[in-house]
């Protein structure tokens, strides 16, 4: 969605378009009755840092994942200019994707997100669509990894501890306003 693509050789080029940098996750306030719970999980539309730092994450899943090619500078806008291997399109299953983030030390936070409170790392997005198989293993190629902070960390850590799932809310704002 946030990118125009090319292919050249064993390698996808991306590169974004239209100001749009994918998306980046946390809570805020939402105005409730008195019995349900304030903070809600969010999808915010990312900065360009936010993108780049995922970029870098998704380094940390998959070693050698990603490659920033480049930045353009497009006058109102910039475009980041990535590369990622060609994978063929092996489908999974949301079990699979269980599994394979269960072996990596995660915990399920939400139905597509996962946590990992060793190196503080929570991946969302984990999707049937965004993660492939190569292999015999699975590559988790357009998730959106993050370092929880404050009262995100603090969140996850109370979902966890209550043994609750949550359901994400894209919010198209590229202002947020995150606790």
């Amino acid at each position: 969605m946030e990118h125009d693509w090319f292919r050249e050789g064993e390698r996808v080029f991306k590169v974004t378009r239209d100001g749009i940098f994918g998306l980046s996750p946390g809570i805020d306030l939402a105005l409730v009755s008195s019995d349900m719970e304030a903070r809600r999980f969010h999808l915010w539309e990312a900065s360009p840092i936010e993108y780049l730092e995922r970029l870098q994450l998704q380094n940390e899943l998959v070693a050698g994942l990603n490659r920033l090619e480049g930045i353009l500078d497009q006058g109102d806008d910039l475009a980041i200019v990535t590369s990622q291997p060609r994978f063929d399109i092996v489908p999974v299953t949301l079990a699979e994707i269980d599994v394979w983030f269960a072996a990596q030390g995660f915990e399920k936070v939400t139905a597509c997100g996962y946590y990992r409170a060793e190196d503080n790392l929570g991946v969302f997005d984990a999707h049937a669509k965004n993660l492939v198989r190569f292999e015999d293993d699975l590559i988790p190629f357009d998730v959106i990894p993050c370092r929880p902070a404050g009262g995100f960390l603090q969140f996850i850590a109370d979902t966890l501890a209550a043994g609750h799932n949550v359901t994400a809310v894209r919010t198209v704002s590229t202002s947020p306003r995150r606790i």
